[in-house]
């Protein structure tokens, strides 16, 4: 199958700082290495003007709304779906009026998907990567940085029912104990008293920059992903890389 045949649905939790430098770079290689494919943006929060200093976006409004209307009327050849909602865990059991704005992650993730878990937050990030440990094929990439130079990437693979590169909490363990809670699964008033990010631009670009460069290794390049994480310092210029393959099962991809 040639490349042009092949279709891809990539969904991107986390229209922020990284996302919004993120989104446009893969709806390009969606648009002309996969035309056909499905870009699906999810976020249940909105842009504020204070956004403004290191997002990318033209109006103030639902932030996967936003970037789908921004991105559509360019990119023909992909289907830009937003999904207005907070992603939460299987074991949610929220009964409120804000329910219907909130998506379980085994109905968001499926078979085959590649998924880009940039929220800031490693509760909801453990959600996305629990919920594809059930499945057979599928890529999780993650990425994030602190408040000044230094930020990290992970890619975890899996296929045909085994990890190609390890379930990241084998080596954080704040993916088995959230220091945090996914913001999902608060209320309104909760997540209104979360002050906003201090992360600079520079730093959320390189995340964005390194998870594509990953994206044309291995989605594009279809390499085996064997720097599964990737660790950066723009402070001092320097990125180092870390097998983080599987040990216990060798998979052939």
């Amino acid at each position: 199958m040639s490349e042009t045949e092949k279709t891809h649905r990539f969904i991107v939790i986390g229209a922020g700082g990284v996302g919004s430098w993120l989104i446009p770079g893969l709806v390009r290689i969606l648009e002309w290495k996969f035309p056909g494919s499905v870009l699906v943006i999810v976020d249940g929060d909105s842009y504020e003007p204070k956004n403004k200093e290191r997002q990318d976006f033209k109006e103030i409004g639902p932030k996967a709304s936003m970037q789908a209307m921004k991105l559509t009327e360019e990119f023909t050849n992909t289907v830009i779906i937003p999904v207005t909602k907070w992603v939460v865990g299987d074991d949610y059991e929220g009964n409120s009026s804000e329910d219907s704005a909130k998506i379980k992650a085994s109905k968001l993730v499926a078979e085959n998907d590649t998924v880009f878990a940039v929220v800031d937050n490693f509760a909801a990030r453990k959600i996305i990567f629990d919920a594809a440990s059930k499945l057979d094929n599928v890529d999780v990439f993650t990425g994030g940085n602190d408040d000044a130079y230094f930020g990290s990437v992970y890619h975890y693979q899996r296929r045909n029912g085994q990890d190609v590169t390890d379930h990241p909490v084998t080596m954080h363990p704040e993916y088995e104990n959230p220091p945090d809670r996914n913001p999902g699964e608060l209320s309104c008033q909760e997540r209104a008293k979360i002050e906003g990010g201090t992360q600079i631009l520079a730093t959320n670009m390189a995340v964005a920059s390194f998870l594509l460069a990953r994206v044309q290794k291995t989605i594009v390049n279809e390499e085996k992903p064997t720097e599964g994480e990737i660790y950066f310092d723009l402070g001092v210029g320097k990125a180092e890389s870390y097998d983080r393959s599987a040990s216990r099962v060798e998979v052939n991809v």
